[in-house]
């Protein structure tokens, strides 16, 4: 929604359409993306990085709302955050003409599982253990994943001081939030600091013991 509020074309008096059915939620905006980015890349659904922006003022102003970046990490973002819901991947369309542009987000799966409150309602004593030695060993891998998340992005860090968290993002293939999130741990840690401002700065790695 925030990504279609910044690209619209104010001109238009069409509004963004937002469609919540059975199936998922769909987002139609007009008019579509800038024809430097191809149908292919736009099918793909990965990255969608455009040579021209629109409504850049607009831009800055959602920027300092933490809603967006500017550095066209939206579909990265939205479809590592999909991915960590464990729901299927964002759906990108648009017309031959560009005047549309479709955004479908397909339901999750869990949500079609009506009866599994019954289901567990009636299981017995070995299935109940059963259940519980898979959430441990499902929060013994999310673990795990956090900490080899953390380790990619020191290596990030040491290879490139001056990386930003977008790009980070796109290097691991993780939210921006979520590396952010990892960065504040990795500092409070005092295992990194930052050296600067935001913008010029550079990340320092202090101690590698603590991790």
């Amino acid at each position: 929604v925030v990504n279609s509020v910044y690209h619209r074309d104010f001109l238009q008096h069409e509004p963004i359409e937002i469609t919540i059915e059975p199936s998922g939620i769909s987002i139609l905006n007009c008019p579509g993306p800038d024809r430097s980015i191809s149908k292919e890349d736009i099918a793909k659904g990965d990255m969608l990085k455009s040579r021209r922006y629109r409504n850049r003022r607009l831009g800055d102003f959602l920027k300092e709302l933490d809603l967006t970046e500017g550095r066209s990490t939206g579909v990265p973002t939205i479809q590592a955050k999909l991915a960590e819901n464990g729901s299927p991947r964002a759906i990108f369309e648009t017309t031959d003409d560009r005047l549309t542009f479709l955004v479908t987000i397909p339901v999750h799966k869990g949500c079609c599982e009506s009866s599994e409150t019954e289901v567990f309602g009636s299981e017995t004593h070995q299935e109940s253990s059963e259940r519980k030695e898979i959430s441990s060993e499902t929060a013994s891998k999310s673990s795990e994943r956090k900490r080899k998340s953390s380790e990619r992005i020191l290596d990030l860090i040491k290879n490139k001081p001056t990386i930003s968290a977008a790009e980070i993002a796109m290097e691991i293939d993780m939210s921006s939030r979520g590396v952010e999130k990892q960065i504040k741990k990795l500092r409070e840690a005092g295992i990194i600091k930052r050296n600067g401002a935001d913008f010029g700065g550079y990340w320092e790695i202090v101690n590698l013991d603590n991790d």
